[in-house]
C-alpha cells in the first residue's frame, strides 16, 4: 500500500478534532478557500456540478446545509496542506509529508467525484510538485489547459515541471508557446531565457534576457540570469554588474548578495567579499545554510589576517604515501582518501587543518603550504608522526 494509500485508509483524519477546528478557524480568517462558498465552488466547478453546488445550498434538499462531497473533500484538502506547511501541525500529525500526502489524496477523492476545473487542477498540479510526483504535475496541468485553453500561468507551470524532470527541450516548447500568447511579458522572456542558458544555448538566452530587461528593467530575474550567463563567459565585472541590479531591486535578496561575495572573493577583493557575506548572514534562517555562510565569511577573514588553510593525509610508510598519491593525480578525492587511510585524529574531517598563522604549525607543514598553490597538492613528506602529504585550501 503506497503511503498515499495507508494515509487515507480508514477514512481518517491524521489530525485531531481540535486542530481541524483551529485550523478551520485560522483559514476562514486568511483564506476564502477554506469556507464553502464562491472560492471552493470555483476549484471544483465541473460538468455536472450544479449551480446549488457552487456555493448556494438547494432549498429543495432534504439538508440544505449539507456539504457536497467535493466541497468536504477540497476543505480537508485544503487543511492538510496548510498543517504541512505549519511546523507544530505537522509534527503532532506524522510529519510534513504525511499531511502533503493526506492533501493529495482529499484532492484525488474530489477529482474522481467530477471535479475538474482548471483551477482545482492546477491547484492539484501544485500539490504533486510540493510532492515531487513530477508525471502526476503534468498531466494535470495539461487537463487544465483542455479546460481552459491559454492559461499562461499553467504553461509557465508546465515548464517549469519539465525543467524539474530534466526535460529542457519540453521546458522551452511550453514556454515558448507562453511567449507566444504574451510576447511583451519580461518574466516570460527571462524565465524562456534561463532555461535557455541551462540547455548551453546561449546566445538564444542572451536575446531573450535583454528583452526581459528592456521590457521591466525592474525584473529581478532577468538581472540574476544575466548575471548567470556572464559568469559563464568569465565576464566577472559584467556579472557583478547584473547582481548589484538584483539587490538594488530586492535588498534582501540572499542569492545576489552570496552571488556577489563570491565573485568579489574571486578578484581577491576580500573586504568586498566579506561585507557582502555578512550582509547575507543576517538573512539567513536554514541554520545548514547558515553555517556554510559562516564558514565562507571565516575564510574570508583568515585570508585578511594572514592565516592559511590546509588539509592533509597521515600515514606509516612512503610506500603508502605514493599509492595516496598516485590516486590523487588519478582523480581521487583527498578528503574521502583521508577518511579512508589517514591516521591523523581529524581523518574524519578529511584531514582539515584549519585556518593557521606563521609559527602556529610544524615549520615543514607551514614551508611546504607556502610553496603550494590553492588547491596543489605536495609530494611526500617526512614528520616525526609519518608520512604527510598536504593541500592547500586557500
Amino acid at each position: 500500500m503506497t503511503d498515499r494509500a495507508q494515509a487515507e485508509s480508514g477514512n481518517q483524519l491524521a489530525v485531531s478534532d481540535g486542530d481541524f477546528a483551529r485550523a478551520a478557524s485560522r483559514r476562514e480568517r486568511a483564506a476564502p478557500l477554506w469556507q464553502w462558498g464562491a472560492g471552493v465552488a470555483a476549484l471544483i466547478a465541473a460538468a455536472g456540478v450544479g449551480e446549488s453546488q457552487q456555493g448556494q445550498p438547494d432549498s429543495s434538499s432534504p439538508d440544505s446545509t449539507e456539504v457536497p462531497e467535493m466541497v468536504r473533500l477540497v476543505n480537508e484538502g485544503e487543511f492538510h496542506a496548510a498543517c504541512a506547511l505549519e511546523p507544530n501541525c505537522a509534527r503532532r500529525s506524522g510529519g510534513p509529508r504525511r499531511q502533503l500526502d493526506l492533501a493529495i489524496a482529499r484532492y484525488e477523492g474530489a477529482l474522481a467525484a467530477g471535479a475538474g476545473s482548471a483551477d482545482f487542477l492546477n491547484r492539484l498540479s501544485d500539490l504533486y510538485m510540493a510532492a515531487g510526483s513530477i508525471d502526476e504535475a503534468l498531466t494535470a496541468l495539461q487537463r487544465s489547459l483542455l479546460e481552459r485553453p491559454g492559461q499562461l500561468a499553467a504553461y509557465s507551470k508546465i515548464g517549469e515541471a519539465f525543467l524539474a524532470a530534466g526535460k529542457l527541450d519540453s521546458a522551452i516548447h511550453y514556454m515558448a508557446s507562453a511567449l507566444e500568447l504574451s510576447p511583451e511579458r519580461s518574466d516570460i522572456h527571462s524565465s524562456i531565457g534561463f532555461l535557455y542558458l541551462q540547455a548551453g544555448r546561449a546566445e538564444l538566452a542572451r536575446v531573450h534576457l535583454n528583452t526581459a530587461i528592456e521590457l521591466d528593467d525592474l525584473n529581478p530575474e532577468g538581472h540574476r540570469y544575466l548575471g548567470l550567463y556572464y559568469s559563464h563567459l568569465d565576464s566577472v565585472e559584467a556579472a557583478i554588474g547584473q547582481y548589484e541590479r538584483v539587490t538594488e531591486i530586492l535588498p534582501g535578496d540572499l542569492e545576489g548578495l552570496n552571488n556577489l561575495a563570491f565573485l568579489h572573493a574571486g578578484q581577491k577583493r576580500y573586504t568586498q567579499a566579506l561585507d557582502y557575506y555578512n550582509k547575507a548572514k543576517t538573512l539567513v534562517v536554514d541554520p545548514e545554510l547558515k553555517h556554510a555562510v559562516n564558514m565562507q565569511a571565516e575564510e574570508i577573514r583568515a585570508i585578511l589576517s594572514g592565516k592559511m588553510r590546509a588539509r592533509y593525509i597521515l600515514v606509516q610508510t612512503e610506500s603508502e604515501g605514493r599509492d595516496i598519491l598516485q590516486r590523487l593525480n588519478g582523480g581521487e578525492d583527498f578528503s574521502q582518501l583521508a577518511v579512508r587511510f589517514s591516521k591523523s585524529p581529524n581523518a574524519r574531517d578529511g584531514g582539515d587543518l584549519g585556518f593557521f598563522g606563521p609559527g602556529e604549525m610544524l615549520p615543514a607543514v607551514e614551508k611546504a603550504v607556502l610553496e603550494l598553490e590553492v588547491g596543489q597538492v605536495s609530494d611526500v613528506i617526512a614528520i616525526e608522526q609519518g608520512i604527510m602529504i598536504l593541500q592547500r585550501l586557500n
